[in-house]
């Protein structure tokens, strides 16, 4: 008899741990896909980066110049996303980038006459806010839009471009601080525990960037800069 119950506790033992073993290894099958996805989130990010850029000087169209340039977008952003219902999710994240995009002006310089010379793509903030769906417990599809600030570097002279050289130099030199709209959208995976991997496509446009170089331009002239920005970032994170 005592054989028989220590056969039966032996037998009905996976029966009973089952479940929660279960459990266990699926703690989000108790949680809807939008719950799965929501809470607070950080990433690092890195991808591509393309910019459309014009510069345009009030007085003289001739020296009207624009041009196209890609390079790499790094850094890194946060944001918190709450569940709508048992698919759906809405958030807002923010984000702060630095990218390598330049562009020197080789098409149109003339001496005596003043015209942007290169112009460097710097810090770029975003805020905005992410709608989401969940596929399933795994993956989620989403799009993003809000504001967007690029600081662009604007190096100006009135001849052949030579490198800038700081205080004294014949070139001039002007921090641009131009804002837009961001839209995008993407697709959001999990991997294990807490982390994601994010790959996104985002188109970015900005109202004119005004500048004149701090009133120094020896032909009084103002410039106006117009840029479009594409990018395709990939980005890992954690949710907490």
């Amino acid at each position: 008899m005592k054989n028989l119950c220590v056969l039966l506790a032996v037998g009905f033992a996976p029966v009973f741990a089952g479940p929660a073993f279960a459990q266990d290894e699926g703690q989000d099958i108790s949680l809807t896909r939008s719950q799965v996805f929501s809470g607070g989130h950080v990433e690092a990010t890195v991808g591509w980066n393309h910019l459309d850029m014009t510069s345009l000087k009030d007085i003289d169209p001739t020296a009207d110049v624009g041009t196209s340039r890609s390079g790499v977008k790094v850094g890194g952003a946060v944001g918190y996303d709450f569940p709508l219902d048992d698919n759906t999710t809405l958030g807002f994240e923010v984000g702060l980038y630095g990218n390598t995009v330049r562009w020197t002006n080789t098409q149109n310089l003339v001496a005596g006459t003043f015209n942007t010379s290169q112009v460097n793509a710097g810090r770029d903030f975003y805020i905005g806010t992410r709608w989401g769906y969940a596929l399933n417990h795994k993956t989620q599809i989403f799009a993003k839009g809000g504001f967007t600030n690029t600081l662009f570097g604007v190096t100006g002279t009135n001849g052949a471009y030579v490198a800038y050289s700081g205080t004294g130099s014949n070139l001039l030199y002007q921090g641009v601080s131009a804002s837009g709209y961001r839209v995008g959208g993407g697709i959001e995976q999990r991997l294990f525990g807490p982390t994601f991997m994010r790959v996104e496509y985002d188109y970015s446009h900005y109202a004119s960037g005004q500048f004149n170089y701090v009133d120094t331009t020896p032909d009084f002239s103002h410039f106006d800069l117009h840029a479009t920005q594409q990018q395709v970032l990939v980005s890992v994170g954690l949710r907490f």
